[in-house]
């Protein structure tokens, strides 16, 4: 019975060895991790209750960066941010590489803090890391070692989102409610030049009465200009060529892709307003 009890002794100390733990800092109870990116050090706030994790534009001013512009959900406002490349992205010894994260103004965040925050680690990055939060004694737990890119995960997310997108857009031509209906969030926003549509049931309407059912039949053909990934969503910008009355007309337009299951399905789609018949 030795043995076997130096071999389960030997596993034990060999996990020990890999957890490691990193002191916490607080704002307003709230837990703080210091993290590195290019050999600088910068504080991150946890929030476990964020879906994707996001940037103080003020600390990343000088990163690998583009200038976006996102319409908000109520269609009421819109947020500027900068969609930033970190090569990478460390705490302790687990590091994460080649993350394309948004950056935004966390100047309302400082304040209540009453200190600098360079950005938000969400449950996206917190999950990978492995990070395991003991609030009381101010420590995090990192298991294992992270040392990995997403870019190859990224890249296979959008070619499953365009063969999905390249589904729905048959259904779309075929007017079929039903398949097409599947490709939505159930609290789909859809901004139009004729006005918003918000949830399935409104979406599916406005779709039904402008579109399906047609005689000849109105198809479109969407192609995808760019792809980012937020987090746990994608971010499509796209070009969009709308066939009715044997004419085209183009239009731009932006989506908002959440994946459940296995799917991704659309939660939010901003078009420009068509140009002309041509």
């Amino acid at each position: 019975m030795t043995r076997p009890f130096a071999i389960l002794l030997i596993m034990i100390v060999s996990i020990a060895v890999r957890a490691q733990e990193v002191p916490l800092d607080s704002c307003r109870q709230l837990p703080i991790v210091k993290v590195t990116v290019a050999k600088r050090q910068f504080q991150f706030l946890l929030d476990t209750g964020a879906a994707a994790t996001l940037l103080n534009w003020k600390s990343f001013s000088s990163a690998d960066a583009t200038e976006v512009t996102m319409e908000s959900w109520t269609g009421t406002s819109s947020t500027t941010a900068r969609q930033v490349v970190l090569h990478d992205l460390a705490i302790g010894e687990n590091e994460l590489i080649n993350l394309r994260l948004l950056a935004i103004d966390l100047t309302p965040l400082e304040r209540s803090c009453q200190r600098r925050v360079d950005g938000v680690l969400g449950a996206d990055l917190i999950e990978k890391f492995g990070l395991t939060i003991d609030l009381k004694n101010h420590v995090a737990t990192l298991h294992g070692n992270a040392k990995h890119g997403n870019a190859k995960t990224a890249e296979s997310s959008f070619t499953q989102l365009d063969q999905q997108q390249m589904v729905c857009e048959d259904a779309f031509n075929r007017s079929d409610e039903k398949a097409f209906e599947q490709c939505l969030d159930p609290e789909v926003v859809m901004l139009t030049s004729k006005g918003d549509h918000r949830g399935r049931k409104d979406v599916m309407k406005y779709l039904k009465d402008s579109y399906f059912g047609q005689n000849p039949p109105v198809s479109i053909s969407i192609a995808p200009r760019a792809h980012h990934a937020i987090g746990t969503m994608i971010w499509m910008e796209y070009d969009m060529f709308i066939k009715m009355h044997g004419q085209v007309m183009r239009a731009k337009g932006t989506a908002l892709y959440q994946k459940t299951g296995e799917k991704w399905l659309m939660s939010n789609m901003n078009n420009s307003v068509p140009e002309e018949f041509k």
